[in-house]
């Protein structure tokens, strides 16, 4: 059955949202392990755009210092 996010509960929409992060950090682990143990043909490609831009984004703010750690996640996460 499905809902609006107006009729779900508060512990409804957070496991949706919980669901959705996890398996975007599913998939961006497996692009990364992919790109990690790769051979030698498929080092010759290029990373799909949307995954070169993720990974830059995530690199320029690390470099900026805009990291969080995982306790100050889960806690925002639970606000």
């Amino acid at each position: 059955m499905q809902k609006t996010i107006a009729t779900l509960t508060p512990q409804e929409f957070t496991e949706i949202i919980e669901h959705t992060i996890d398996k975007r950090l599913e998939v961006w682990l497996t692009q990364v392990l992919d790109a990690l143990m790769e051979s030698t043909e498929e080092r010759e490609a290029d990373f799909r755009p949307e995954f070169a831009a993720s990974l830059t984004r995530a690199q320029q703010q690390a470099e900026a210092g805009e990291t969080i750690d995982l306790e100050t996640f889960r806690k925002q996460r639970l606000q």
